[in-house]
């Protein structure tokens, strides 16, 4: 009896004793990982990680105890450096990128590191500390390999009950976060209900994150039923005045069996329309050059140094709350919510997704049809994020390195945005109406001499500041686009088109190259890491302005589009933008990437789930909660429109105007 007892135990031993590795190791990473990116652990983290770790390393486990021996030598060490490579890469993408590596990315990994090899080779030297750290793990299965996978015994049916088992403890840890409800972004609700990809990783663990990643890709992102449509609400007539076009959510709705598509159409139906105001067409008639600017940020600017950005910034549209959330893909999604208004699937490339939709409401589209030459330019590899793609689907000529741009600077990196602008304004000025979309490269990190041409161009005259020399190096990069921005003012003026040429700059996103401590250097101070570093600036200027505007209502990137479409009296459907034009009356509301907010009565940090009142007064939990509702919902009805092609579903494969797609 006794011999059984023991046999019984040996059995159990040959499974458990490479799962309690695999739980140690995965643990540790995801420890390590917490400190290493986000400074930081809180006890929900700590423990719901444990428990989603668990069953993965069982399962783990499993595969390699419940092979033969020898084979089971041989996986241990593969499954261990696979997900040590995991961690790593993670950790080393997150300090480059500030956001974690989704598995769609994954599958364009060969652009990424044939574009960025030599700075990803940089970063991983950089990061050597948490490399080794994730290499310990690695040495120790190959090491301890005898000892971990024993010479026993299988029992029949022990492999199904080890895997019954890890599905058990999985369906436990789940119950416990759904039993987690408290506060207004519970972790029931993040694990369930939002796509916040940090918050994720914060209290779950990567793996976790990982497997949520997948659920997005493949079923979506759920609306939040706090928020049920009103059927009864429906605008299909909301009247003169209102930016709007006649839609009938109705018969849409009439017979529409995908739940998803009758969710939306009841939503939508019900949004408040936009309406018109005194600045609706104020800029009808002229030309438009728009620009992206890669890691701009106001603290590049100086009266002294920068006198283009300077004065461009101070005599048009001051817009004194403009923010630039950072996005899941950086560059790419921050170029599409601020060319459709719209906010990023997690864990894709929404741009390159979207060249396959129908985007009415893209101001390429709609300048073209209204006679304008319509142009798109990059200073980079013309087929990057899928530019080549994405950017004549919103209706430019796309112009690239590669793709109709000869540029001498193309063989350093990053080129130079004045040599583009040198090439490109002789391209489109003589036009009699032109568009023009530029997305510029040489503000790209990394902030080194030895990286970053634009640094060294400029080295000299930044080279005396009382900051830090990764600082210096940014400021000297950003010196290139204003040089491009004068180069643009004085080719516009010789040629007697600078009076009727609005000229538009926003950042893709705040210079993440820095680490805060070098942020904090621009700022005088320790910057805020939940929304002041996103603080930014939105040039908007037209020569023939006389005196500036000054906007101090909160607003971002997200309603630059619908913005200037009101200004060029462009008719879309407010009801179908996230974001909403900066000059209506419309309520503020600015959304982080992590759920975090700002409007008029306050701001939301998400990883302490509280509101701040701007008067200081208690705030209103419901109204809190409805609020998170509605970012949740502009998040999951973004992905709806970008999974459905949803604008295509509503005008019947006819465009606004009723004319035949093509």
């Amino acid at each position: 009896m006794a011999f059984s007892k023991w046999a019984g135990r040996q059995r159990w031993r040959r499974l458990a004793t490479p799962s309690l590795f695999f739980a140690a190791v995965i643990y540790y990473e995801e420890l390590f990982l917490k400190l290493y990116c986000f400074h930081a652990l809180t006890v929900e983290g700590v423990i719901f990680t444990l428990l989603f770790t668990l069953p993965i390393a069982a399962l783990l486990g499993l595969l390699c105890g419940g092979v033969t021996v020898r084979r089971g030598r041989v996986l241990l060490p593969v499954c261990t450096f696979l997900v040590s490579l995991w961690f790593g890469s993670q950790i080393v993408y997150y300090h480059l990128f500030q956001t974690f590596m989704t598995i769609f990315s994954l599958t364009k990994m060969t652009m990424v590191a044939d574009s960025f090899g030599t700075m990803v080779t940089s970063e991983i030297l950089l990061n050597w500390f948490p490399v080794i750290m994730m290499l310990l793990p690695v040495l120790l299965s190959i090491r301890l390999r005898a000892r971990l996978i024993v010479d026993q015994p299988q029992e029949r049916g022990l492999r199904l009950r080890w895997a019954a088992m890890a599905a058990a403890v999985q369906l436990v840890a789940m119950g416990i976060v759904m039993l987690c409800g408290g506060g207004v972004l519970s972790l029931r609700y993040i694990y369930i209900q939002a796509a916040a990809p940090e918050l994720e990783a914060q209290y779950f663990g990567l793996l976790t994150q990982t497997q949520m990643d997948v659920r997005r890709m493949l079923f979506g992102i759920e609306p939040d039923p706090q928020q049920e449509p009103d059927v009864s609400a429906v605008q299909t007539d909301p009247g003169e005045g209102y930016h709007v076009l006649p839609i009938d959510f109705d018969r849409l709705m009439e017979g529409e069996e995908d739940e998803t598509l009758l969710q939306a159409h009841q939503w939508f139906s019900q949004r408040t329309p936009t309406a018109e105001n005194e600045w609706t067409g104020y800029f009808e008639g002229k030309n438009l050059v728009w620009i992206v600017a890669e890691g701009f940020s106001t603290l590049a600017m100086d009266p002294e140094r920068t006198p283009t950005l300077w004065k461009l910034s101070h005599q048009g549209f001051q817009f004194e709350n403009f923010y630039t959330p950072l996005w899941g893909v950086s560059t790419s999604d921050g170029e599409y919510v601020t060319t459709t208004g719209l906010i990023p699937k997690p864990g894709v490339w929404s741009y390159s997704m979207s060249s396959e939709n129908y985007m009415p409401f893209a101001l390429g589209t709609q300048f073209r049809k209204a006679g304008y030459r319509t142009m798109a330019f990059h200073d980079y590899l013309y087929d990057y994020y899928d530019r080549n793609l994405s950017h004549p689907n919103m209706g430019y000529e796309y112009y690239a390195i590669g793709q109709g741009l000869q540029m001498e600077s193309a063989s350093q990196f990053p080129p130079s945005d004045l040599e583009m602008m040198e090439e490109i304004v002789p391209m489109f000025v003589n036009e009699e109406q032109f568009s023009v979309y530029c997305l510029t490269v040489s503000g790209h990190l990394n902030y080194t001499l030895e990286e970053n041409a634009m640094a060294r161009r400029h080295w000299s005259e930044v080279k005396d500041l009382p900051y830090s020399d990764p600082v210096k190096c940014y400021l000297a990069c950003q010196m290139e686009l204003e040089l491009a921005l004068t180069s643009l003012v004085d080719q516009l003026e010789e040629a007697g088109r600078l009076d009727d040429t609005v000229i538009v700059l926003s950042a893709d996103h705040y210079p993440y190259g820095l680490t805060e401590e070098e942020y904090s250097e621009l700022l005088g101070h320790p910057v805020d890491p939940v929304f002041e570093r996103y603080d930014n600036t939105l040039i908007l200027w037209n020569a023939q302005m006389e005196e500036p505007v000054t906007v101090d209502k909160y607003c971002s990137s997200l309603d630059v589009m619908p913005t200037l479409s009101n200004l060029f009296g462009l008719e879309y459907d407010s009801r179908l933008i996230m974001g909403s034009d900066i000059l209506s009356d419309d309520p503020p509301l600015v959304i982080f990437a992590n759920y975090s907010f700002i409007n008029e009565a306050g701001y939301y940090n998400s990883t302490t789930d509280q509101f701040t009142r701007w008067d200081g007064e208690e705030p209103d939990p419901e109204q809190v909660a409805d609020m998170v509702a509605e970012v949740q919902n502009r998040v999951a009805y973004s992905a709806v429109i970008l999974d459905y092609d949803y604008y295509r579903i509503l005008f019947n494969g006819l465009d606004p105007a009723g004319a035949a797609l093509s």
